[in-house]
């Protein structure tokens, strides 16, 4: 089949469903050999509607309506479009036919979670507590939020993110905090497409352990990926970079994507990551925020936090308790800092500034 997105050049006008948009850069283009559905990704600019003049992101994924894939996108997508709040990257339009899904989405110019830690590593300098605890009850508060989000009837969709790791935090240059990556989320939703109950979705590394063992999972199963998120923040290290013992995941647990940590590995770590093992790996934290990555890492959900309010109003409360103020002009001034920085130490680091996408290279 033609793959019409594939082709898209800047200047280029397309619609989705009635409205027009105009392509000002291609973000990521399928490589030719690529198995379908292939997906373009595009840096458009709304013409009409209520968001005319915006920028914004619109992922093309072309190919077999029934692809995996696809159907995910799709499931994901519809979910976010639900959703209304400071803290979660807005979904715009859901757009399906035989040929082609189309999701638009809003453009926030910034950087990534996973690119800020990225530069810190380079300078081998943490960001500040202020700034790890700021993005954390940002990402809190999303996460109350979603967890308890209800359809139009006033029925709990009872969503699980399942997806809270750097890649998938975004940092606008305005001090926006934005949860994303919605195409792996659970939801009850009648009719939703299940996963499979011996596949592992999403990336390992920051997944609860029920999760990768036994690929069980609620809400509370997000408080520690986030808490795995924070103790990355707060020290500048993944917490399971050294060798461990493996021990067995269930024999026929299997990953969907494959990661830099496998998941026999990860399994392993968790089996002995208890509150001795976190206070080693939070070495020079302040008790203060070692108590709340305890809470949020617990191995057994029933310890860990019951709501992502309760999360975000304990780092809001440390940080409200420094002697100096803390928010998102900081927030961006410590972003840039750590990028500009990091730029002398590896001049070829690529940077994100207004006009570009943060995780994302320009396709030729």
């Amino acid at each position: 089949m033609p793959y019409v997105f594939r082709g898209k050049v800047p200047g280029d006008t397309f619609l989705v469903g009635e409205l027009a948009y105009t392509v000002q850069r291609v973000l990521c283009r399928p490589m030719p050999e690529e198995p379908a559905p292939v997906e373009t990704l595009l840096l458009a600019q709304c013409l009409e509607g209520g968001h005319a003049g915006a920028l914004c992101l619109v992922r093309c994924l072309e190919g077999p309506p029934d692809a995996p894939l696809r159907q995910r996108a799709w499931d994901g997508a519809s979910l976010a479009v639900r959703m209304r709040h400071p803290h979660v990257g807005g979904v715009w339009l859901v757009h399906s036919d035989e040929d082609v899904l189309l999701v638009v989405s809003e453009y926030v110019p910034g950087f990534d979670l996973q690119s800020v830690l990225s530069f810190a590593a380079i300078v081998r300098q943490p960001p500040s507590p202020a700034f790890a605890c700021f993005v954390g009850a940002a990402v809190a508060d999303a996460l109350d939020y979603i967890h308890h989000l209800q359809n139009e009837k006033g029925q709990w969709l009872g969503i699980v993110h399942r997806g809270v790791h750097p890649e998938n935090i975004r940092l606008g240059l305005g001090g926006e905090v934005k949860l994303t990556g919605f195409d792996v989320t659970f939801s009850r939703v009648v009719g939703r497409r299940l996963t499979t109950t011996n596949l592992v979705r999403g990336e390992l590394a920051y997944a609860a352990p029920e999760y990768v063992r036994d690929c069980q999972l609620d809400f509370r199963s997000d408080f520690f990926s986030l808490g795995m998120v924070l103790l990355e923040l707060l020290t500048g290290r993944y917490p399971f970079d050294v060798p461990a013992a493996v021990m067995r995941a269930r024999g026929d647990l299997r990953a969907e994507r494959s990661s830099w940590l496998p998941l026999e590995e990860l399994v392993g770590h968790l089996k002995g990551f208890g509150p001795e093992a976190v206070g080693r790996a939070a070495r020079g934290v302040s008790d203060t925020l070692v108590a709340i990555l305890g809470r949020a890492l617990q191995l057994d959900p029933g310890g860990r936090y019951q709501r992502g309010a309760w999360m975000r109003d304990d780092l809001r409360d440390w940080l409200h308790g420094q002697p100096v103020h803390y928010g998102p002009e900081e927030a961006v001034a410590e972003m840039r800092a750590l990028r500009d920085r990091s730029q002398h130490y590896a001049p070829l680091v690529s940077t994100v500034e207004p006009g570009a996408l943060p995780g994302a290279e320009e396709a030729s």
